[in-house]
């Protein structure tokens, strides 16, 4: 099982890492490496947001139907999961792009930039942290909640 799920894995940063080079390729624009870096240390936080965000939203989805004895734990959580990925896999994504809107039109044309690069790298953290936190503390939160309250504060701190 363990070398399935690591065979997704770099599986996934292959097809990431061709996407991100056809892409530049196709405008005929080369990407320096410190992008590069910088792209992948995203990508990088990203996906610990997603990791946090599954385990602290399951935790949510099925706290009822446990606690009313609906469903034995195991079988509540792997419903979730199911359900969790065929709701990524099916979606059109409309959802990112409104949440996209939110970000800061002057930092996300300078998305390369020193500053560009501080607003991804602290919304994400700072969206890790809260959701570690509540979660530690057993204080029910929505991820997607926090993602766009941590994207509201760098538009303050930018404006």
């Amino acid at each position: 099982m363990t070398a399935v799920f690591i065979l997704f894995l770099v599986s996934g940063f292959g097809y990431a890492a061709y996407g991100v080079i056809s892409d530049t390729s196709s405008v005929g624009e080369t990407l320096a490496l410190g992008a590069l870096v910088m792209l992948g240390v995203a990508l990088m936080i990203a996906l610990g947001f997603e990791f946090v965000n599954g385990f602290h939203d399951t935790a949510n989805a099925v706290a009822t139907v446990i606690y009313t004895h609906s469903l034995p734990p195991l079988t509540a959580v792997i419903w979730s999961g199911v359900f969790n990925f065929l709701g990524v896999v099916v979606s059109t994504g409309a959802v990112a792009y409104g949440v996209i809107t939110l970000l800061p039109v002057e930092l996300i044309l300078q998305v390369g930039s020193a500053g560009g690069y501080a607003m991804i790298f602290s919304l994400l953290i700072a969206a890790i942290v809260w959701n570690l936190a509540t979660w530690a503390m057993g204080i029910p939160n929505s991820s997607s909640h926090c993602l766009i309250g941590s994207i509201m504060g760098v538009g303050l701190a930018t404006s």
